[in-house]
């Protein structure tokens, strides 16, 4: 049975145009460039909800990210102490600056991942900080939609353009530093794994659109881009990294190092991604005793039971427990996770686990304490409408192009707060026939946007 929480009306549906113009809008993203988003054959609609719960996402999120943000700041008063506090790879964190800027857009870039359950959601991650994925392909989704629901004026929503949002915070950015209005896109094409290559002048476009300078560099070019040794041309940089990917690629950091000393504000800081690591969210779970009464309800509410891994004694649905014990007592109740990965990499659910693999990866995590554990949160399903063969599901209709038919999916919701603000909501979900962790590029989920009906 579905959630309260996803609404009880019916999708607004009578603004769509027929199937065959909506496939064709989904699969024209970019003039066809961005047809890997959304292959024929798959949803038909946006996730709708209502604003209520559309708006708590937001709601939520802040206040959490705020609970992440000072747990990590008074655990040492040096960028240095909060590594060692995380027991965590001082190399993994190469790009501090001694700046007020690091503390100060430290959390300016965020996208937690949110699971809803009978009850409502439930954040099981934060990622945070200017690598995260999703942003284009969301911003591509939300136009699309919107084109497909005969424009902007006949929607029966509201699109948020994710891209949009972060250019304004960009903008006052470099209002705020006083600097030029400039700003520099800095990844590299290694990332993508063959995607398309205007992926990062699109990043790049749509921040000139906003009366901002910019290019796009990868990292071997980025000095001389800067104008560096010289004039700073790009004053702030968009960093569309992480260490964890460029150390896979064997990307020198000595550029970046080099920019940074010359004055260049690589945003969202390096402290982004000692808050995004998952230790954290075990240290807000846990409790601190800064707390207030509101802050522990609100983390009673939104954050699944979460601990890091360790030889300890837990307390757990009011009982004490040693943390080993428990969780080889009960794995169908957790779901084990690093405390630094992604795209889901090395998660393993407890109840889907087999047996010996369960225990092997206990005993090596706690060995380690480089975990954390969460208690398993039951997904309710969302009823989603696909084109293809129904495999017997129910057909929904006829639209000119095919039928349609409806299967329940699992949605991860992921919303973007960019300074704080609504800057839209990515989902995936896995296809009727899938299995597995939701990711899109471990797991092949698809992806799409939430809307809030009007």
């Amino acid at each position: 049975m579905t959630a309260p929480w996803y609404g009880v009306e019916p999708p607004p549906l009578d603004a769509r145009l027929d199937l065959a113009t909506v496939r064709q809008e989904l699969l024209r993203l970019d003039d066809g460039e961005y047809a890997h988003v959304v292959p024929s054959g798959v949803s038909m609609r946006p996730v709708f909800l209502p604003r209520a719960s559309y708006d708590e996402l937001f709601t939520a999120g802040r206040a959490l990210l705020r609970l992440l943000r000072w747990t990590l700041l008074e655990s040492a008063p040096t960028a240095a102490g909060r590594v060692a506090a995380l027991g965590a790879d001082e190399e993994m964190y190469p790009l501090f600056m001694d700046d007020p800027a690091e503390e100060a857009y430290a959390t300016c870039i965020a996208r937690p991942d949110v699971m809803v359950s009978a009850t409502g959601p439930k954040f099981v991650e934060f990622n945070i900080g200017s690598g995260i994925g999703g942003v284009v392909d969301t911003a591509l989704h939300s136009a699309a939609w919107t084109a497909a629901f005969g424009g902007a004026e006949r929607a029966p929503f509201r699109a948020v353009d994710p891209l949009a949002v972060r250019d304004a915070f960009f903008a006052r950015t470099v209002r705020d530093l006083r600097v030029k209005p400039a700003v520099a896109v800095v990844g590299t094409l290694r990332d993508l794994g063959g995607r398309p290559s205007r992926y990062f002048e699109l990043q790049a476009e749509s921040l000139r659109r906003r009366g901002l300078e910019a290019e796009f560099f990868e990292p071997e070019d980025l000095l001389e881009g800067l104008g560096l040794p010289g004039a700073l041309r790009f004053p702030v940089g968009l960093r569309h990294f992480t260490v964890l990917e460029w150390r896979a690629h064997g990307i020198d950091f000595a550029p970046m190092r080099a920019a940074l000393d010359a004055g260049c504000k690589l945003i969202a800081s390096q402290t982004a991604y000692l808050i995004a690591n998952k230790k954290v969210l075990g240290w807000v779970s846990e409790g601190r005793p800064w707390m207030s009464v509101r802050d522990r309800e609100t983390v009673e509410r939104y954050l699944p039971w979460t601990r890091v891994v360790a030889d300890r004694t837990v307390s757990w649905r009011g009982t004490a427990r040693p943390l080993p014990d428990l969780l080889l007592s009960a794995p169908e109740e957790f779901v084990l996770k690093p405390a630094i990965g992604m795209s889901g990499q090395q998660v393993l659910v407890g109840r889907h686990c087999p047996e010996d693999a369960w225990r092997r990866a206990v005993a090596a995590a706690v060995a380690a304490e480089d975990h954390i554990v969460q208690e398993y949160v039951e997904p309710a399903p969302y009823l989603m409408e696909f084109t293809g063969a129904a495999s017997g599901a129910g057909r929904v209709g006829d639209g000119g192009d095919g039928d349609t038919y409806e299967a329940e999916i699992v949605p991860v919701f992921s919303p973007f707060l960019f300074d704080q603000q609504d800057a839209g909501c990515m989902v995936r979900y896995l296809p009727p026939d899938g299995s597995g962790i939701v990711s899109v590029h471990g797991t092949g989920a698809l992806s799409n946007v939430a809307l809030a009906t009007r």
